[in-house]
């Protein structure tokens, strides 16, 4: 017997994951040299802990990641750090709707990393940016006058 039509494909409601930093990516850069991955985490924590200061992060994220957030928040843990207990990735998984599009403005554009290097400018290499709480202060503070002024776009 003969079949004369097709076996439905399920379709599937899945979005591509957008991924916005890795630090894996970093290390392939020629700036990076000789570097050890943890110089490659400090940028990618600043702004995730910008996200989770801010009440940015997604509920999943939230449930996920309660413990590391609140060792955030309390400075027991630092910008570095949080981004390497997340594999040093930033995704649209961990941030909400609003933080979504401004990370799609911002992060991904490019103008997040030329804020990071303007903040930095006595260092050679963007990966040789101290990971201190004085040195977050600096980038949180760009940080809020970017969202401020994309969310009065």
């Amino acid at each position: 017997m003969i079949c004369l039509y097709k076996p439905l494909i399920p379709q599937t409601n899945k979005i591509k994951k957008m991924l916005y930093d890795k630090a894996n990516d970093h290390q392939d850069k020629e700036e990076f040299m000789e570097l050890s991955l943890t110089h490659a985490h400090t940028h990618i924590g600043m702004f995730l802990g910008w996200i989770v200061q801010n009440d940015l992060a997604s509920e999943d994220f939230e449930d996920e990641a309660g413990l590391q957030m609140r060792n955030f928040l309390e400075r027991s843990v630092s910008c570095g750090i949080f981004s390497e207990l997340w594999d040093g990735v930033i995704s649209d998984e961990m941030l909400n709707k609003e933080a979504i599009k401004f990370a799609d403005a911002y992060y991904a554009s490019g103008k997040y990393i030329e804020d990071y290097r303007k903040v930095f400018p006595k260092y050679d290499s963007m990966y040789l940016v101290e990971d201190n709480w004085e040195n977050y202060e600096k980038v949180a503070k760009v940080l809020d006058m970017r969202f401020l002024e994309w969310k009065n776009m």
